[in-house]
């Protein structure tokens, strides 16, 4: 069992340590939370990847990467996620647990100070990060984005929830628009980098088996006398006033059908589980409705699976469909919706899909950096929870709270990809 942990640095910043002995090699981070903003959004994406390339004590690629090979072949990792209608810059550095060192080095503290020092002392000369650097970062961006639009299943779904929360932040992908990324200028990644330092939420995060107090204290200096804001609600919208339709050809073998729904803000702990059990029910098991009742005995689909944004209040189920099955696919899948209302929900169904969501809650703590997404995803919320103490949790919903759930379900959208 791991021991968990969370103290205030000072306003908007805060510290969390997950002791866990189960692991040679530790891993911390800093999860910088902004609103999400076509404006800023792809110059935050692409400062994440240059901010992990070099700073003023390692001023190139090299040179920071011949440090890190110093700290025991530490690594640095960048990453970026939309969180409700926001967006998380997750700056990780992993490295060899302090009790393993030759000599009793703390390689905690060095790597929470070159943490540090790539995020308030980048290598920035005259106002400007290092042109190179922006442009090879830069590529590496463009060419994620186009990988996203040509997976037409992903396309599919970021186009649903661009269509469906069109007046929303949540609209914004992760990564901003391609056209953004190809625009920006140095002056505009230099603002961003000041903008996330001086204004974002920051969740700081170490899990490992060294005692933390060292690598708080080190966090501490550097974000003590910086206090930001707290504020961090995502807009959450449930009720549908009209179903919107769009449909797109493109030339694919296989028609994608992506059905949005508003349904529940899940306001406690409680319910915010049980909207991820429901769900799983819907859609999120190989035993789930949408499999057995709409892929199987139906053979309506290739797949058929849901998913549920607990900050957002929605509901996504998509599905690889032939073109003439577009329509029969829709009405199967609100009918099984239907069955979830009324109450159809079988023992075997409710336990299998607890089963799977405990197993998924309790997998997470299989490695280090599962164990920081899981903590960064829930940093918006007041009720933090362990995995341990969600999947505990799972066990005592019941089968009304499910049904209870499924009636505040209201579909909004409808998009596909149809093959020409």
């Amino acid at each position: 069992m791991s021991d968990f942990e969370r103290k205030e640095i000072c306003e908007g910043v805060t510290f969390t340590s997950i002791t866990d002995g189960r692991f040679k090699r530790g891993r911390m981070g800093a999860a910088l939370l902004s609103p999400l903003e076509s404006k800023t959004a792809a110059a935050n994406a692409l400062l994440s990847c240059v901010l992990t390339r070099s700073c003023k004590r390692y001023p190139d690629f090299t040179a920071l990467s011949r440090r890190l090979e110093e700290l025991y072949s530490a690594a640095l990792y960048p990453s970026v996620r939309r969180i409700g209608d926001y967006q998380a810059v997750i700056l990780s550095v992993s490295g060899i647990e302090d009790k393993y060192t030759l000599d009793g080095e703390s390689i905690s503290t060095e790597l929470a100070e070159l943490l540090c020092s790539i995020m308030f002392d980048p290598n920035i000369t005259d106002g400007h990060f290092s042109e190179e650097d922006v442009e090879q970062e830069r590529r590496q961006l463009i060419e994620n984005i186009d990988a996203e639009f040509n997976d037409k299943r992903t396309y599919a779904i970021n186009r649903c929830i661009e269509i469906m929360c069109e007046n929303e932040p949540f609209s914004i992908g992760r990564y901003g628009k391609k056209e953004d990324v190809e625009k920006l200028t140095l002056d505009d990644i230099y603002n961003a980098w000041k903008n996330l330092l001086d204004n974002s939420k920051a969740e700081l995060t170490m899990l490992g088996s060294t005692e933390p107090s060292n690598v708080y204290e080190k966090f501490k200096k550097y974000f003590e006398n910086k206090p930001r804001k707290t504020e961090s609600k995502s807009i959450v919208i449930d009720k549908v006033d009209k179903v919107k339709r769009i449909s797109e050809k493109e030339d694919v073998v296989q028609s994608k059908l992506v059905m949005g729904f508003r349904c529940m803000y899940p306001q406690d702990k409680q319910k915010c589980i049980a909207s991820s059990l429901m769900s799983a029910i819907l859609g999120g098991t190989p035993t789930s409705k949408l499999f057995s009742n709409v892929r199987e005995k139906q053979s309506l689909c290739y797949y058929c699976a849901s998913r549920v944004d607990n900050e957002k209040g929605i509901l996504i189920v998509d599905s690889g469909v032939e073109n003439k099955n577009t329509e029969k696919t829709e009405k199967a899948v609100m009918e099984q919706i239907r069955e979830l209302a009324d109450g159809n929900i079988s023992d075997d169904e409710l336990n299998s899909a607890k089963l799977v969501l405990k197993n998924a809650y309790i997998s997470s703590l299989d490695s280090l950096a599962a164990i920081q997404s899981f903590y960064i995803g829930r940093m918006n919320r007041s009720d933090i929870l362990t995995p341990i103490e969600a999947a505990e949790i799972v066990d005592t919903v019941t089968k009304d709270d499910i049904i209870e759930l499924a009636r505040y379900i209201k579909l909004d959208t409808v998009f596909s990809v149809i093959g020409n």
